[in-house]
């Protein structure tokens, strides 16, 4: 009888599991990067798969730009009818430097003000911190060949290679929470 109860158990467990990881493998399903679960090897299928991921990725592009010019032309408007808000961002941002030209390139505000909290906290020089996040060249701030965008704690670590991995984490946790406190500053009627 024991040896029932323990086969019936053990049985259960396995069709538990087999069944986890059967969901787990249809949530994932078509979600990467590679090819989706259901796609045959067929040359016209390979060939109709890369004329729609062409189209998704143009898709994909143009929805960012349009985002970007979104999350820009709204923070423009608060930085316009927010006096504290702007004195907080003019505050963090590099003499001589206006708005447009230093968050032009990061895909939002959170980032962009992360960024210049981090230049500050650190003492880097935006320009450089802005530049290795974006692949930019940062002498001249325009695209630079076989450069490739960085996390800000990526950029942190290759500006600031004695900070170590840890403290680099804090500094960008400590960036974000500062940005978030600077999108709450308003100025009170």
């Amino acid at each position: 009888m024991k040896k029932l109860i323990t086969f019936l158990f053990s049985l259960s467990i396995v069709l538990y599991l087999s069944g986890v990881v059967t969901y787990a493998q249809s949530k994932s399903a078509g979600s990467g990067p590679g090819p989706s679960v259901n796609q045959t090897h067929g040359p016209s299928n390979i060939d109709k798969g890369k004329s729609d991921l062409h189209a998704d990725h143009t898709k994909v592009e143009t929805a960012d730009k349009k985002d970007h010019q979104a999350w820009q032309t709204k923070f423009e408007t608060r930085l316009q009818n927010d006096a504290a808000f702007r004195a907080k961002i003019e505050s963090l941002l590099p003499a001589g430097t206006n708005f447009q030209t230093a968050a032009s390139g990061f895909k939002n505000h959170g980032q962009f003000i992360a960024a210049l909290h981090v230049s500050k906290n650190l003492d880097i020089p935006f320009n450089q911190l802005k530049a290795t996040m974006l692949g930019l060249d940062p002498t001249t701030l325009q695209a630079q060949a076989g450069s490739n965008p960085k996390s800000l704690g990526q950029a942190i670590h290759e500006l600031r290679p004695n900070i170590p991995e840890s403290e680099v984490q804090v500094e960008v946790k400590k960036a974000g929470k500062e940005a978030i406190e600077t999108g709450k500053t308003k100025t009170v009627s």
